[in-house]
């Protein structure tokens, strides 16, 4: 048992892991299913090479889809093994048999109830804000760490991708994942400085997603331009720009980001603190390969590379760069094409998967900032929604958890999430009769929108 987790942890959420343990120590195979996100893959990493380490047996799943029938379809196909459901789980396990055991869930998503048959350990339950202090990742790292402090060191890398990918970096580390930084990472190099990443100055902006650049973001020319302009070599490293040119580049692009109207929130991500690991990447770098690894249906691809096979790297990056280029072509049709309603703004997205990364950029550097977006991804039968709102709406009230939870049960669907960020899935063709209902909660739960 951990013994720096004594000074993080309280004494209750301390006694639910003792459970975990004792569950994680009672068999030699498991069947480990994580949400497929950036974060639900970084769990993964963690929660693998842990399984590696204790010579355990596992089976990984990655689920998309968790509605009802989609969850409980997916845990159905081999109930039988003991399964720890990551970044997903609490709010679903209401849809498993009622017989149902042998379940472990690591989340920190709403929920309303838990079956007494289930493991569940979500931080919620403990007076922590799993919307900016503790995500999926943050919840295996716990796990990992509480059997043997001697496993975080290499893991909190993963950790710390998975925050950056729920966006629980904005603004610096809090509660949990920051004491969780300060007692582990106390040997990790990290550094201040822009938030752009590339093997160039020209491709740190040409691919830049977060932020996103209008106008700049997938254009070779115009960020030519800019750069010549601005008297930079875009053939540089951007290790290798002196001070002022740093200065120079970071102030353009703080007025680029003012003028297409972005707010504190997305200003603040302009600069970033980053973390330099022993596995050879940075943790903004990390967390953004993780990611785009699995928005292209490769998620185990960054689970098998730091498991061990090393010949996947190129792999990984060239995954990057085509999600890179995919998405940011993506953002602008959708951008082009959003429709606004009195209280919300919606979209579909031209491809799949693609709705939740479209709406998070749509919404903190390119859209209207009094209204949160909604994005379909229609399927044959099933529409998956995605929705984004910001700080500033959520403490006017936003609960965007309760939107998806409420107005997809009243189209026959079903949702939940973070006030902040949350998702679902409706039937096909219930798409205008969602956006009326939610349209109208959204607006009483902001009261005068347009005022601010």
């Amino acid at each position: 048992m951990s013994t720096q987790l004594e000074h993080i942890l309280t004494p209750d959420f301390l006694e639910i892991l003792k459970k975990g343990q004792s569950f994680f120590q009672s068999f030699d195979y498991f069947r480990i299913l994580v949400h497929y996100d950036g974060d639900g893959t970084s769990s993964a990493i963690i929660l693998t090479r842990l399984m590696q380490r204790y010579n355990k047996k596992f089976h990984l799943g990655f689920i998309r889809e968790l509605s009802e029938d989609g969850f409980s379809k997916r845990y159905l196909e081999e109930r039988s093994i003991p399964t720890i459901f990551v970044d997903c789980g609490s709010d679903q396990l209401r849809f498993l048999p009622e017989d149902t055991s042998n379940v472990m869930v690591l989340d920190h998503h709403f929920y309303s109830t838990s079956p007494e048959w289930a493991i569940n350990i979500n931080a919620r339950d403990y007076n922590i804000d799993g919307t900016r202090e503790a995500c999926g990742a943050t919840m295996a790292f716990i796990f990992a760490a509480f059997i043997d402090d001697k496993n975080a060191e290499d893991l909190l890398p993963f950790m710390i991708s998975g925050c950056i990918s729920d966006k629980q970096d904005m603004g610096g580390f809090r509660g949990v994942n920051k004491k969780l930084i300060e007692v582990y990472g106390k040997n990790i190099e990290k550094k201040r400085g822009l938030n752009l990443h590339g093997e160039s100055v020209r491709d740190s902006i040409v691919f830049s997603l977060d932020p996103f650049f209008k106008d700049l973001s997938g254009s070779n020319n115009s960020v030519n331009t800019l750069l010549n302009d601005l008297g930079i070599d875009g053939d540089k490293k951007l290790n290798a720009l002196t001070g002022e040119e740093t200065r120079r580049l970071g102030l353009y692009l703080s007025y680029k980001l003012a003028s297409q109207g972005c707010q504190s929130e997305a200003m603040s991500y302009l600069e970033t603190d980053e973390y330099y690991f022993e596995n050879g990447f940075a943790s903004n770098e990390l967390s953004l390969i993780i990611d785009a690894n699995g928005k292209n249906g490769e998620n185990a691809t960054p689970v098998e590379y730091f498991l061990g096979n090393n010949s996947l790297k190129n792999a990984l990056i060239e995954n990057k760069k085509i999600y890179q280029t995919r998405l940011i072509d993506y953002v602008m049709r959708s951008y082009k094409s959003m429709e606004i309603e009195k209280n919300l703004q919606f979209f579909y997205a031209p491809g799949s998967e693609m709705a939740g990364a479209i709406s998070g950029i749509l919404m903190l550097y390119l859209a209207d900032q009094t209204r949160p977006i909604i994005g379909f991804n229609a399927g044959e039968t099933f529409t998956l929604i995605s929705s984004r709102g910001t700080r500033k709406m959520v403490e006017k009230g936003l609960n965007l958890s309760k939107v998806m939870k409420e107005c997809t049960a009243e189209v026959g669907g079903s949702g939940g999430g973070h006030d902040i960020a949350a998702g679902g899935s409706i039937p096909r063709g219930t798409e205008r009769q969602f956006i009326e209902i939610a349209d109208k909660m959204i607006g009483k739960q902001l009261e005068d929108i347009e005022k601010y």
